[in-house]
């Protein structure tokens, strides 16, 4: 018997990306013109979510890398109907007392029903670029699934957008990671 559309949570990919390339990513990153991040476009509310990102262009090399696992996560494990990145990919930096609180990365489900949204964010990932800073977990609940990861650098963790998690606060150093979305048809 396979498994219940709702089992299906939680992907990891250890990438295994050369650490060059890890450098390269975190050198970009870092280089980019970044800013605090806001919720829901232009709304800062350090309380609920303190880090600084930026934005990539997915047809840059780096969203080649993070499309790939994407669409091998969707392809092995989720089997949703997906199409394509919904936004650039985010670069994010945490760094001490940074955090981001509990939130589902799909839009306003009340917006679906007005008939807003044709299509939805249905995968949500999270690329880890370095894992030497302490805190800055990334949880994530369901019901009774409950999962607290702290995952090497080069990891993906790919769930579904609709899925609550949070980053925790980073006690010491900083946490550099790429976030990405991929949109298909809404659920039906």
């Amino acid at each position: 018997m396979s498994p219940a559309f709702t089992d299906k949570l939680l992907y990891t990919t250890p990438s295994k990306l050369p650490e060059r390339f890890l450098e390269e990513i975190k050198l970009f990153m870092e280089n980019d013109k970044l800013f605090h991040s806001a919720i829901n476009t232009d709304e800062i509310n350090k309380s609920f979510r303190s880090s600084k990102n930026g934005w990539i262009k997915y047809d840059h090399w780096i969203g080649g890398i993070i499309y790939g696992m994407m669409m091998g996560a969707n392809k092995d494990y989720f089997h949703y109907n997906v199409e394509y990145f919904d936004a650039p990919i985010q670069s994010t930096i945490y760094e001490k007392g940074d955090h981001y609180d509990w939130h589902c990365d799909n839009a306003d489900p009340k917006d679906h029903f007005k008939g807003i949204y044709q299509t939805e964010r249905k995968l949500s990932t999270s690329l880890l670029i370095n894992d030497d800073y302490e805190g800055g977990e990334l949880e994530l609940q369901f019901g009774k699934f409950n999962e607290v990861l702290k995952p090497e650098a080069g990891t993906g963790i790919i769930f579904p957008s609709w899925m609550p998690h949070r980053v925790k606060p980073v006690t010491k150093g900083k946490r550099i990671s790429l976030v990405a979305w991929m949109y298909g048809e809404a659920w039906k």
